[in-house]
């Protein structure tokens, strides 16, 4: 009886870990992986990006805009969940307050980066898009 338990328990657990890390690999870490691309984009370190020259001018571009600032917030959310393909849709933005709290006024743009599995592991960008540039919204 005891052995009943301890193999039962034990699929349970490989499953449960089986599932962490299929969810971990196919979402969590392409995720991770442009994110610090943005950041150091935003930085302006563009020479230390591991991507195609292509990408790394549409990344420039976007992020030389006279309304590319350190503050800028994004949010990532893939647009389709195909496991080998995935495209993360990045929304970039930034509030402008005046000495009341008023808007006054939101800088805002979207990229879209295409990646594709080429391992388990290891994940590649096919193609950055700028959806929308940085511009300012009253």
């Amino acid at each position: 009886m005891n052995i009943k338990k301890i193999i039962i328990l034990s699929l349970v657990s490989i499953f449960i870990l089986s599932s962490a890390g299929g969810y971990y690999f196919s979402y969590q870490l392409p995720k991770s992986m442009v994110n610090r691309i943005i950041h150091k984009s935003i930085e302006g370190n563009f020479s230390d990006l591991n991507i195609r020259t292509q990408d790394k001018e549409t990344l420039q571009q976007f992020f030389k805009s006279e309304y590319a600032t350190k503050d800028l917030d994004f949010s990532g959310e893939l647009t389709h969940m195909n496991p080998n393909r995935p495209e993360l849709l990045y929304n970039f933005e930034y509030i402008d307050y005046n000495q009341i709290n008023q808007i006054r006024q939101i800088i805002g743009g979207t990229l879209a980066i295409e990646m594709t599995r080429q391992s388990f592991f290891k994940w590649k960008i096919k193609q950055v898009r700028i959806i929308k540039n940085l511009q300012i919204y009253n």
